[in-house]
């Protein structure tokens, strides 16, 4: 039986998420006004800008983390126990 202790998925994906979603949020009140567009509008599509950037960059840093992981896979015997069954014949 091989164990390999992989990172769970999602927690990657939502934080990179969340870090990019508030970096472009700065961007967009920290930078120059726009005439054609109102701050907070600038800052909500730099913000989705940001987030789906973050998503991807979460999906990159997960993969090299699954493949160094993967390289500490170890291996264990596993050796059945006996089952214990009572008179119906279920186990439990």
């Amino acid at each position: 039986m091989q164990i390999h202790s992989a990172p769970k998925f999602w927690p990657f994906i939502l934080t990179f998420a969340v870090i990019g979603a508030l970096t472009g949020l700065v961007i967009g009140l920290l930078g120059e006004p726009s005439q054609d567009y109102t701050r907070s509008t600038a800052s909500g599509f730099f913000a989705i800008f940001g987030a789906g950037l973050g998503v991807g960059i979460g999906a990159l840093v997960y993969v090299i983390v699954d493949r160094v992981t993967a390289r500490k896979t170890t291996q264990h015997l596993a050796v059945p126990l006996a089952e214990d069954t009572d008179s119906s014949g279920l186990q439990g």
